[in-house]
């Protein structure tokens, strides 16, 4: 179900590494201070370095991949750039929390070394989460999106390329085709194309026309790349997107007609794509139609039930049975960070089941503090952006329920933007108390 897909020809690779680096380079220069800089080039890299999973994911020091050290560099580069004053912002808490609870959790169990791969995770995101807000803070906003798209531009550039190429994917039990650019994985490939998607609907300031286009080529890059759980994910932040989009092109009278209308259209097309993909969806009506009866140990099982959702079902209770045959202590403080790999053949493809095995009931109250401390500052956005952003972080959460994409590094980027930006757009309304405000103000 989670074999890796072969990447494409590493010569190939190299010049499409080359050419994007270009107008990659091109956009730092465009944009003002450090940390903008510090955001374009990080995740540029980081897309290039995936796609040469072949090379990029083996073991070279220490149990590191290349992969693993880039991304410990890009945290240790972040640590320095970013003003230690920022570090002590309160939706940051959370985080610390975590870290502390892995620190705990890896202590009781492996010890405190497995713990590494989750701080520098942890660390990963909050430096590039506060690298945005000051990346916004220094170039005027949104206009700061416009200049990032360009560090996404190896995603679509791979993508034709598997397409042109017949780099064809075959990866579920339904026999469906990813077209995922030569990337280890469609999980990792559709949450790097959602990403670039979300970054799409904050650039405002790109012309309307330009947005449109490019949103719906991602769109349809998302479908081809065919990760049912982004696809999923991203339709309720595409319909608002359509209908806000269209809403502001009209005079306030008409707005709420026009808004009912293209609602009921979306919703119209939602239900046709799930008639064409019926089959590829079925999965979805079949478990919901009574998913208490999946509460069982694996054993129970029958053959089709351990195929439902693409094994899904059938993963999340092992991992779920398996941490409560635990100790009390497993139970409050989880079996450690990672643990699971020592165990399981497959990752559990849900944050929550995952914090629960690794960091018990302890680690899921605090993933779910963490959850609701960064969407509150959506909700605290100006009206103009808070309905985008509230549905990324929805966007986002979904996500979560089905793959874990908090703890890929694609995933990681993904939640840093949008928070981010919340974190900017809370700061500039005001919803903020002074004391706070001052000690946000760029140096």
């Amino acid at each position: 179900m989670d074999g890796s897909a072969p990447s494409l020809p590493l010569p190939l690779l190299a010049l499409v590494a080359v050419l994007t680096a270009v107008p990659m380079v091109v956009a730092l220069k465009k944009v003002r201070g450090y940390p903008a800089r510090f955001v374009i080039f990080a995740i540029w890299l980081r897309y290039i370095m995936s796609a040469f999973h072949e090379v990029t994911f083996s073991p070279i020091v220490a149990g590191l991949s290349l992969n693993a050290l880039g991304s410990v560099a890009i945290a240790g580069i972040g640590l320095l750039l970013v003003a230690p004053r920022h570090f002590l912002l309160k939706p940051l808490l959370p985080v610390y929390a975590l870290i502390l609870l892995s620190l705990i959790s890896a202590a009781a169990n492996d010890g405190l070394f497995t713990a590494l791969n989750a701080a520098v995770k942890h660390i990963y995101f909050m430096v590039l989460m506060i690298a945005v807000y000051r990346a916004l803070l220094e170039n005027d906003g949104p206009r700061f999106f416009a200049p990032l798209l360009w560090a996404f531009a190896p995603l679509l550039v791979f993508q034709l390329l598997s397409i042109g190429l017949g780099a064809v994917k075959a990866s579920e039990f339904d026999g469906s085709s990813s077209y995922i650019g030569g990337y280890n994985h469609e999980a990792t490939f559709s949450i790097a194309m959602a990403t670039f998607f979300v970054v799409a609907c904050f650039a405002v300031t790109l012309p309307r026309l330009i947005q449109a286009l490019l949103s719906a080529t991602l769109l349809g890059g998302i479908i081809l790349a065919n990760y049912r759980t982004t696809m999923l994910a991203v339709l309720p932040l595409a319909a608002i997107q359509l209908v806000s989009s269209a809403m502001f092109s009209f005079v306030r009278e008409q707005r709420v007609i026009l808004a009912v209308i293209i609602s009921l259209v979306t919703l119209a097309g939602i239900f046709v794509l799930a008639g064409v993909s019926a089959e590829r969806f079925n999965d979805l009506a079949v478990f919901f139609g009574d998913p208490g009866q999946y509460i069982k140990p694996q054993a129970e099982f029958s053959f089709d039930e351990r195929r439902l959702l693409s094994g899904r079902v059938y993963i999340w209770s092992g991992y779920i049975y398996a941490w409560l045959d635990g100790t009390t202590l497993n139970h409050l403080v989880g079996f450690g960070p990672d643990s699971w790999e020592e165990i399981f053949k497959v990752y559990p493809h849900n944050t929550i089941v995952a914090y629960l095995y690794e960091l018990g009931w302890a680690g899921v109250f605090l993933l779910l503090v963490f959850w609701f401390t960064m969407a509150k500052l959506a909700v605290q956005a100006p009206a103009e952006d808070r309905a985008t952003l509230v549905f990324a972080h929805l966007s986002f959460l979904f996500m979560n329920l089905s793959t874990m994409a908090l703890w890929q590094i694609e995933g990681v980027i993904f939640y840093a933007i949008i928070c981010g930006f919340s974190l900017f757009r809370k700061v500039e309304s005001g919803a903020i108390k002074s004391q706070l405000k001052a000690s946000l103000r760029p140096v």
